[in-house]
């Protein structure tokens, strides 16, 4: 696995499955997450998931990422639809 290291909110997800034509959702797990937002005076502000989650987010989210022959998306923490309770 690649080691990323996302700006801000930004998140690196690896993708778990191939969306079927119709599916407007992707399922992911989460590789990489960013520092958070900066809020005034610098601080960042925590990005609420963890490595390892898993996600579902909209297949028009992000930008798709090749690396080694395997899809990576990076988006924005306020582009995840849902976390998986597991």
């Amino acid at each position: 696995m690649p080691e990323f290291q996302p700006k801000h909110d930004r998140l690196i997800v690896k993708p778990l499955d191939e969306p079927a034509s119709d599916a407007e959702t992707r399922r992911g797990e989460v590789i990489a997450v960013g520092p958070g937002r900066p809020l005034e005076g610098g601080r960042p502000h925590p990005v609420d998931v963890k490595v390892g989650q898993r996600i579902v987010y909209s297949k028009y989210s992000g930008s798709r990422v090749e690396l080694n022959g395997e899809e990576y998306v990076e988006l924005p923490e306020d582009e995840i639809l849902s976390v998986s309770a597991d």
